[in-house]
């Protein structure tokens, strides 16, 4: 019964992309659907539809990807796949029709990418997105390793800070819309996703354990205590704020690329959008998606590469000269945000390591033996030392009593 709801719900959705495409004597194919099932977060379908506009038209072929929200209300008691569906359609109906606005007069490849948006629907319980599948156009997820090398580095940041270019546009010129943002797009804090930020407290607390007994407690208690402050203070404390993508890592980037080099990035899965700095999402991404000896050789330049191409957009675009964001002021907001990104990194890593075994978010990867969750133990720790290590060298992280 649930496969044929499920499927009655899919061909629903299909239809009326097909009514808002104004398409006849239409059919459709979806995907392989032997990985795809609902899970806390929903499910992605790969159609083809085929059409036509007139009955002399050539057949018209969509490829889209479906965002499908669960159907089932038992995943929906805490409320959070409910905010997370509203900020998405927000994004792709409203905030990049504009951002399309805004880029009429540039060149293609100076242009931030936005997939196509075909269909949106906000009704409780039936939320769906109906996009552009950007893997047909030769956008592909980057699956060679843990952590992304400079050049994809490189280009998710030019990516990221045409994507913050634009939100500075639209909050200096669309008061509309912009206060549709502030209601939607909610800064993280206790008042906004209480329970998100208990998950942050509770991870931090099985990092002290994993790390018990060395010179790295302090700090992780540190920031169990003041969880909250850190938190809020990314966009409370901030020299500049924007509309950020909330969870920018390699996950949630596509890549497409030119005699196997990238030459362009779309970001992807935009549920946790919200105001915040723009440094959290810079810090973000390179925190979570690049290795520390990366880091150690190109950290300063990556940030150099991501405010270059922020003020170039801003300039291209003609709006360099009343909206200002000084290097001062991004490097005084990096320092703000650090303590959040390593918190909020640190839930990331332990989830991605497969070590989250209960509660609703779980590990995708499930470890069969002992050994095998000795091994994901250590990556965890590895790749969180490296991070604090490296925050502490740039002056990031607050002194310890003990010397620490």
């Amino acid at each position: 019964m649930c496969e044929i709801i499920f499927k009655e719900h899919v061909t629903r959705v299909v239809n009326n992309v097909v009514i808002a495409c104004n398409l006849k004597d239409w059919s459709y194919l979806e995907g392989k659907l032997d990985n795809i099932a609902q899970n806390y977060f929903g499910v992605i379908i790969p159609v083809v539809i085929e059409g036509k506009k007139k009955d002399n038209d050539g057949i018209i072929r969509l490829k889209l990807v479906l965002k499908l929200a669960p159907t089932d209300e038992r995943y929906r008691i805490s409320g959070a796949i409910t905010t997370m569906f509203e900020r998405e359609v927000f994004v792709y109906s409203e905030v990049f029709r504009i951002f399309e606005g805004y880029q009429q007069h540039l060149k293609a490849d100076s242009q931030y990418t936005i997939p196509k948006c075909y269909y949106v629907c906000q009704e409780y319980c039936k939320e769906a997105i109906a996009m552009q599948n950007m893997c047909e156009i030769g956008y592909k997820p980057f699956v060679h390793s843990l952590f992304l090398d400079v050049d994809h580095t490189i280009v998710s940041l030019k990516c990221l800070a045409k994507f913050h270019a634009l939100s500075f546009i639209l909050i200096y010129k669309e008061g509309d819309i912009y206060e549709n943002v502030k209601k939607i797009c909610l800064p993280l804090s206790e008042k906004t996703n209480k329970r998100y930020i208990d998950i942050l407290v509770d991870r931090l607390e099985k990092a002290i354990c994993k790390f018990e007994n060395s010179n790295y407690v302090p700090l992780l208690s540190n920031l169990k205590q003041n969880c909250r402050t850190y938190i809020e203070s990314a966009y409370l404390s901030s020299e500049k704020n924007c509309l950020c993508h909330g969870d920018i890592w390699k996950e949630n980037i596509l890549f497409k690329y030119k005699d196997k080099l990238p030459v362009s990035a779309c970001l992807i899965d935009f549920q946790t959008v919200r105001l915040c700095s723009p440094a959290f999402d810079v810090l973000y991404l390179i925190t979570s998606s690049t290795s520390s000896e990366l880091r150690k050789e190109c950290y300063s330049a990556l940030l150099d590469i991501y405010y270059k191409t922020l003020l170039e957009f801003l300039y291209m675009s003609k709006f360099d000269k009343v909206i200002t964001y000084s290097n001062s002021q991004f490097y005084s907001d990096l320092k703000l945000v650090a303590p959040a990104c390593l918190i909020v990194a640190n839930t990331a890593l332990w989830l991605w390591n497969g070590l989250q075994e209960e509660g609703h978010v779980r590990s995708k990867q499930i470890w069969h033996t002992e050994s095998e969750k000795a091994k994901a133990v250590d990556q965890y720790k590895a790749v969180i030392k490296g991070i604090i290590d490296d925050f502490r060298n740039y002056g990031y992280l607050p002194v310890m009593s003990n010397g620490s």
